[in-house]
């Protein structure tokens, strides 16, 4: 299960499930995480899933900023768009979330990815 895990000064105070495809995180009601705080914006960003192209069958998420005024940041890098790792830290104006990949705390060793022999001498791949 994937949440974004809202903080105050390093304490959860509000969990988020992520949805299938896309989050909108913003001021306005129809957001599916609606942050009333003024340092956000109406459609502050979004978080989206994507396949992975690396695991069959598993996914990747990212954080998109949508045009905001105070930016998004992932681990206080500002970003536009930035692929989420376990446990990172992604602020939407004053407001600091926590990524939380519940298989992430199983398997914190991260998957080895097969390497393949390619038809051309001395060219591998990975899948």
């Amino acid at each position: 299960m994937i949440m974004l895990l809202q903080l105050d000064d390093e304490v959860v105070i509000n969990k988020f499930r992520v949805n299938d495809k896309k989050t909108l995180i913003g001021r306005r009601v129809e957001c599916d995480i609606t942050i009333d705080d003024i340092s956000v914006s109406g459609e502050h960003a979004s978080l989206e899933v994507e396949n992975s192209v690396e695991f069959e069958g598993e996914f990747n998420y990212y954080i998109n900023d949508l045009g905001s005024t105070n930016g998004t940041f992932v681990n206080d890098i500002k970003a536009k768009r930035q692929r989420l790792k376990h446990n990172d830290i992604i602020r939407v104006g004053w407001i600091n979330f926590k990524f939380y990949d519940e298989s992430q705390e199983e398997n914190m060793l991260e998957k080895t990815s097969k390497i393949k022999k390619s038809w051309i001498p001395g060219v591998f791949y990975g899948k």
